[in-house]
């Protein structure tokens, strides 16, 4: 019996192991992709109604501007945050209230460094990034 002791231990020390490598690491059971994109499973579990809540819910830091700044004269200018529907640029924040989350693929954070290069229709002045959004 004292030379089967081995032998356990390292079956439940595999047994141990293999369970932690099968766990997904996230809580309830559903994966975040990243920081920078929601995805559909992601939307599909939110049971947000709008893109606004949508994203108020899941990714609130991407409907905070940026900070303000001041440009030749002292004049303050705040940063603007892009929206995009299927590569159309929208007027503002707002018309992501307008976009039902059922409809939407994914959305996608494009920080400031990168709106430039990334998307069309992108004003020059200051930029605090985009929320792009796809349908299916």
């Amino acid at each position: 019996m004292l030379r089967n002791i081995p032998v356990n231990v390292a079956r439940f020390s595999m047994i141990i192991g293999l369970a932690a490598c099968a766990s997904s690491g996230t809580a309830g059971g559903t994966a975040r992709s990243s920081p920078d994109r929601i995805t559909r499973s992601e939307i599909y579990s939110s049971n947000a109604t709008n893109a606004y809540e949508l994203i108020s819910r899941l990714r609130p830091n991407w409907l905070r501007p940026g900070p303000t700044g001041s440009i030749g004269g002292g004049v303050v200018q705040s940063q603007a945050i892009l929206v995009y529907l299927n590569s159309q640029r929208l007027e503002d924040l707002n018309a992501l209230k307008t976009i039902s989350a059922e409809g939407l693929e994914s959305a996608q954070w494009i920080d400031a460094a990168r709106v430039q290069t990334v998307l069309n229709q992108a004003p020059s002045g200051p930029v605090a990034g985009a929320i792009v959004l796809k349908t299916r």
